[in-house]
């Protein structure tokens, strides 16, 4: 759900749905004038119509349902949106008061989370990974791949979800600024030559990611990461 809003650029909708979900826990509310302003004054929305139009695209999408012979709004569930959009994940994060509205965080810690997980999922199937010179063993059937930092690209995660680089830059910048993952740069141990190192990336169509650090200019490696949450499982479809 935070992914494909992130992706199809809803996350302020979705930020709303998630209020709607968290004030109205049976599922269903008659929407008075006093309850559009106190959504409107917890959201910091300025304007009817502008959360007007968050309910009539969460209405377009099928979040929302109007019933007009009882007036009432209806919510549905997490799980029969899932179903409905074929979203096979069971992975889920939980949201309450205090985080509903950091959406940018929760989905950077969403997609940085999930791969994390799926990277140290692949090194105990292949037992080691190598990457960028490094080599990730999976040690034993008793050992935490939670507490251990994994190599996550945000290159890599452009290709997967189709978003740009600076934009999944700039959601593992508000994961970590949230504390919701422990980050960690990193940086080659040996000192480079920057004018001959420059010469070489130019050459290979590469990103110059050339820093100066410790008296000596460095190239900068893949940040590795982990998560400081624990995802819940929802049920199976």
């Amino acid at each position: 759900m935070f992914i494909d809003a992130q992706c199809s650029n809803y996350s302020k909708e979705l930020q709303c749905f998630l209020l709607f979900k968290l004030i109205y826990p049976c599922g269903k509310a008659k929407l008075s004038n006093e309850a559009f302003q106190f959504i409107e004054y917890l959201e910091g929305i300025n304007s009817r119509a502008t959360l007007n139009k968050y309910i009539n695209f969460l209405r377009e999408i099928g979040w929302i349902v109007y019933n007009s012979k009882t007036q009432y709004f209806i919510f549905k569930s997490f799980d029969r949106i899932r179903k409905e959009n074929n979203w096979q994940v069971r992975l889920a994060y939980q949201i309450d008061f205090s985080n509903y509205n950091k959406i940018k965080a929760v989905t950077g810690a969403v997609i940085y989370g999930y791969l994390h997980k799926d990277f140290w999922r692949k090194v105990k199937k292949q037992k080691s990974v190598q990457l960028k010179g490094s080599t990730y063993y999976f040690l034993s059937p008793k050992f935490n791949y939670k507490k251990q930092y994994a190599p996550v690209s945000v290159n890599g995660v452009t290709q997967l979800f189709n978003i740009s680089t600076a934009t999944a830059s700039r959601l593992k910048n508000e994961a970590f600024k949230e504390g919701l993952i422990k980050l960690k740069k990193n940086f080659s141990n040996t000192p480079i030559n920057k004018k001959l190192m420059q010469i070489y990336l130019k050459y290979n169509d590469k990103k110059q990611n050339i820093v100066f650090k410790e008296g000596n200019y460095r190239l900068q490696l893949i940040d590795t990461l982990y998560p400081l949450f624990y995802f819940s499982k929802r049920k199976s479809l």
